[in-house]
């Protein structure tokens, strides 16, 4: 079985059913039950941290936040990550300046993972594979 990891707008825009085809059909793929989603843990914060600011379209964002931590927590082929132990290396070598996407990288390269992720910064990144479009 595949692995792939997440950042914050392909969680958002998967939980509101708007991802581009290829990033789409990974997570169909893990619908199915032929792959994982890691969605580390820096992603869950920022993700309920902007729905609690609003910036998500959610009519109740704290009720939405709830519900959407409980259906993630009960799925079968989404999971919530740690950062790995040995992932501080490859941190420290990135050259990445925002803290969140420097986290994201550093444990999508530790794991050798595929990132979903719509952000420009991580295409700059040597060696991390990334689908979106």
């Amino acid at each position: 079985m595949k692995n792939f990891i997440t950042d914050t707008v392909g969680l958002a825009r998967y939980l509101e059913d708007n991802l581009p085809s290829p990033a789409s059909d990974v997570f169909s793929l893990a619908e199915r039950g032929e792959a994982s989603i890691l969605v580390p843990q820096i992603v869950m914060g920022e993700f309920i941290y902007i729905a609690m600011k609003g910036r998500l379209r959610l009519a109740d964002p704290k009720g939405a936040v709830k519900q959407v931590l409980d259906e993630l927590r009960g799925t079968s082929f989404i999971f919530q990550s740690n950062f790995p132990e040995d992932g501080w290396d490859i941190f420290l070598s990135l050259d990445i300046p925002e803290l969140h996407d420097r986290l994201i990288a550093a444990e999508a390269l530790t794991r050798s993972l595929s990132l979903i992720s719509n952000d420009p910064v991580f295409r700059k990144v040597h060696g991390l594979e990334v689908i979106w479009e």
